[in-house]
């Protein structure tokens, strides 16, 4: 080695070389600072990637939720009888919608319950279970929803009863025993 401070792998001394006339500037043999590239958005942390499992796995059981409540009973039955209540023209009077309401009540009893028996049920033991329990039909509806599948069309007393008292009241029927 060298006795020089500065000494260069390959045998030449080196030492900085300083220009004597000029003022010394300390600042000159500064470099400017380079910043680092930016961060790309690809690809993302790993937090992103477990909050877009996250979601999905949401969506998928959300959606799972949404198919299962779809194929219940009682939702099938209510948009039944919601279609039944928007369609006017064959449903025009009350006594038509409480006739195809009967239908579709005993459709649930005889799905739900597993009570075949219910499809042959007639006068006052249909009345009694429409009847049953706390959000059974009330006494003029269901007298009114039991015979309307035996009156004619067209008759003058087709609509003693609103045919939005008896959508409601059999909506609320559907829905507590679907």
């Amino acid at each position: 080695m060298s006795d020089t401070p500065f000494a260069s792998p390959f045998g030449a001394p080196t030492s900085p070389v300083y220009d004597q006339t000029a003022p010394f500037d300390p600042l000159a043999s500064l470099r400017d600072v380079h910043l680092p590239a930016a961060v790309g958005w690809w690809p993302p942390a790993p937090g992103w990637w477990m909050l877009a499992a996250l979601v999905l796995v949401l969506g998928a059981i959300v959606a799972v939720l949404e198919w299962r409540r779809r194929q219940t009973l009682a939702y099938q039955a209510a948009r039944a009888l919601d279609a039944i209540a928007r369609d006017r023209g064959r449903y025009a009077d009350a006594r038509a919608v409480a006739a195809e309401a009967a239908l579709l009540m005993r459709r649930v009893l005889v799905t739900r319950a597993g009570r075949p028996r219910a499809a042959a049920l007639t006068g006052a033991e249909w009345q009694r279970v429409l009847g049953d329990g706390k959000t059974g039909l009330p006494e003029e509806v269901r007298a009114f929803v039991a015979e309307a599948p035996y009156l004619p069309p067209g008759l003058p007393d087709a609509d003693r009863i609103d045919r939005t008292r008896v959508v409601a009241s059999v909506r609320r029927w559907i829905r507590s025993n679907a």
